[in-house]
């Protein structure tokens, strides 16, 4: 990790030491020398800093670490609660997100100040840098808001779906915008009291909230309050199955590591804008069938290979259950399936780039729930390691084994071997169906699969139950 740590830094300086060139080889035809003088570089990077702001709050909220502080070893000692939330919100200062950018821009911070006159290059500087730990102190309030109110999570997605949407059919010129919002801060350095403002009510804000909700009697209250039980939802009513698979959808909303493999696997559907809107890949259709793969199939990889693992610290609860092993893998095939076919439906509106794209989306989703994941549950029973459930998923490696790589062998090998199959024989739409085919010939057999699948965990549950025991 220190390796690791001392490369990025590395790289975050050299990249502050040729941002100037770099801006001054971006085509901007409306910010030249000619027409803005000594400060046109910097106006150029003024263009992409709200881009770059909303890209570093995206960043932290998937891979920043809130402060770990336990609160119930020093509630009954006499500090107040006020200096233990200083403390919190203070400690966050020195967080490694803020050191890189700090690396990131000194050196162009020290170009400005020997090419613009002091006051406009602190005002710059001080407005820019206070914005940044805006952001610092704002993702600390939505991460520790959003883990009570799981509402914030949809709110998030809302406005950043609402940003793209703005962005992408030109209703808001948002380099333009960026540029005028941060050109105010070296033309009036004044303004840099209002970032000032900014930080000041959201570390104002984190304040309030964390010296409200130090009382662990109050925490457990709020949460007492919001606690179902199985057999109240929709899909008890379609008998254990049904409420096993309820039962996994709970597991997921109220952990954070399976949480997180949710939200990715939402971001990610929107992964095909990569690929559908170019034209790039016009002659390799096989890209768009690994694109469709990512976004339909991306929870049953996240998660399946895992598929023991969630489980594994009440793993000796799961073989005592009067449940069948059948059972028990027919509820994670019905949650691949549901989350799945959400997915396929959410990607409808990609019928805009062709027929052709949704066919291949629509194909490659078949192919998922018939096929990969059975593969993936098998290899998923092959990685009896427990997974922490209250830890992230970025940058952590708990649980991955040799499984985990070998399965992308076949998950991603196979439907592009059967499309290029068909294709090679009789072109490329039928290589396409021929795919889907596949999947409705795996999706004919599911009580086969799965029977093979319990018969070999019936097999192997005392190992497995004590390698878990091991950790």
């Amino acid at each position: 990790m220190v390796l690791m740590f001392v490369y990025l830094a590395a790289n975050f300086l050299a990249l502050g030491m040729v941002m100037d060139n770099i801006l001054m080889a971006i085509p901007m035809d409306e910010v030249t020398y000619k027409s803005h003088g000594i400060s046109w570089v910097l106006q150029r990077l003024n263009r992409l800093l709200l881009y770059y702001i909303m890209l570093d709050f995206t960043v932290r909220y998937f891979m920043q670490k809130l402060p770990a502080l336990s609160i119930r070893p020093l509630l009954h000692l006499p500090i107040k609660r006020s200096q233990l939330a200083n403390f919190m919100l203070v400690k966050s200062i020195w967080n490694p997100f803020n050191l890189f950018h700090f690396l990131l821009f000194i050196p162009f911070t020290i170009e400005v100040f020997s090419n613009l006159p002091f006051a406009s290059a602190l005002g710059w500087s001080a407005g820019f840098f206070l914005l940044i730990y805006t952001n610092n102190f704002l993702l600390l309030l939505v991460k520790r808001t959003s883990e009570i109110n799981s509402g914030i999570y949809i709110g998030l997605l809302v406005v950043v779906f609402a940003i793209f949407i703005l962005g992408w059919f030109d209703i808001v010129d948002f380099m333009a915008l960026s540029g005028r919002l941060f050109d105010i801060l070296f033309q009036h350095p004044w303004t840099a009291a209002i970032p000032l403002i900014f930080i000041s009510i959201a570390y104002y804000s984190n304040f309030r909230f964390l010296r409200a909700n130090m009382y662990l009697q109050r925490l457990s209250k709020f949460r007492e309050s919001k606690v179902t039980y199985v057999g109240n939802g929709i899909l008890s009513r379609f008998g254990m199955v049904g409420k096993l698979t309820e039962l996994e959808f709970k597991l997921i909303w109220r952990n954070k590591r399976p949480k997180s493999v949710l939200l990715i696997t939402i971001l990610f559907l929107g992964y095909g804008l990569l690929a559908f809107t170019t034209n790039d890949f016009v002659d390799m259709k096989w890209i768009y069938l690994l694109f469709s793969l990512i976004i339909t199939g991306m929870f049953i990889m996240n998660y399946g290979q895992y598929l023991l693992g969630w489980e594994g610290s009440h793993f000796d609860h799961v073989l005592t259950r009067n449940v069948s092993f059948e059972e028990y893998y027919m509820s994670k095939f019905t949650l691949f399936t549901l989350v799945s076919l959400a997915a396929m439906i959410c990607s409808i509106p990609y019928v805009y780039f062709g027929y052709e794209v949704l066919l291949t989306i629509f194909c490659v989703f078949l192919f998922n729930i018939g096929i990969n994941t059975f593969v993936v549950m098998f290899f998923g029973s092959f990685n009896p390691k427990k997974i922490d459930l209250t830890k992230g998923t970025v940058m952590n490696m708990q649980g991955v084994g040799a499984a985990q790589f070998i399965l992308v062998i076949p998950v991603m090998g196979l439907p592009v071997l059967f499309y290029m199959l068909g294709s090679f024989l009789w072109g490329d739409q039928v290589g396409i169906l021929l795919v889907g085919a596949i999947g409705v010939l795996g999706l004919a057999g599911t009580r086969f699969w799965i029977s093979l699948l319990a018969k070999w965990l019936h097999n192997q549950r005392y190992e497995i139950a004590e390698d878990f025991r091991k950790g």
